[in-house]
C-alpha cells in the first residue's frame, strides 16, 4: 500500500500532518514499519502530454498500415513503451509478474518529455512526421529546454 500527500505551503503543513496521522491510525497495518520520506514533489506526466502521445500512436499506425494493415494504435503504443521505457517486474501481493511493459502513467513530466522526444525521433527515422501543435505543452516544454 502506498499513499502520499502533497504540502505546497507552510500553511498546509499542520493540516496535512494531522490528516496523515488520522490515516495511519485508521488504515495502516502495524505489522509493518512505516517509512516517511520527504522529497520534492514532481507532477506526473500531464493529460496534454498523454493525449499527444496517443495522437502520435494513431498517426504512426495509420502510416504503417500500408505495409501492415493489421497494426493498431494500441500496438504502436505498446511498441513505443517497450522500445523506450522497457520492462519491469510487477508484484501483486506474493505474485511477481515478470517483464511487464512500463506504463507512461508512472512518468513525471520531464521523463514523459524525454520519452516523447525518443518517440518523435523514431517516427521521423521511419518516415513518419507526427503532429506537434505549436500551442501544445510538449512544444512549450521543448522550447524551455525541458
Amino acid at each position: 500500500m502506498s499513499e502520499f500527500w502533497v504540502v505546497s505551503s507552510k500553511q498546509q503543513l499542520t493540516e496535512r500532518i494531522k490528516f496523515f496521522t488520522q490515516w495511519l491510525e485508521a488504515e495502516w497495518n502495524w505489522d509493518y514499519a512505516v517509512q516517511w520520506k520527504v522529497s520534492r514533489y514532481v507532477p506526473k506526466r500531464s493529460l496534454s502530454q498523454n493525449a499527444l502521445f496517443h495522437l502520435w500512436c494513431r498517426e504512426m499506425a495509420a502510416a504503417f498500415r500500408e505495409k501492415n494493415p493489421e497494426i493498431t494504435e494500441e500496438q504502436m503504443k505498446l511498441l513505443m513503451k517497450w522500445k523506450f521505457l522497457g520492462c519491469a517486474d510487477v508484484q501483486i501481493n506474493n505474485t511477481v509478474i515478470s517483464g511487464q511493459v512500463r506504463e507512461t502513467s508512472s512518468l513525471d513530466r520531464g521523463e514523459m518529455m524525454d520519452f516523447m522526444d525518443q518517440v518523435q525521433n523514431w517516427a521521423m527515422d521511419h518516415g513518419v512526421f507526427v503532429t506537434c501543435p505549436d500551442d501544445s505543452e510538449y512544444m512549450r516544454l521543448n522550447q524551455k529546454g525541458g
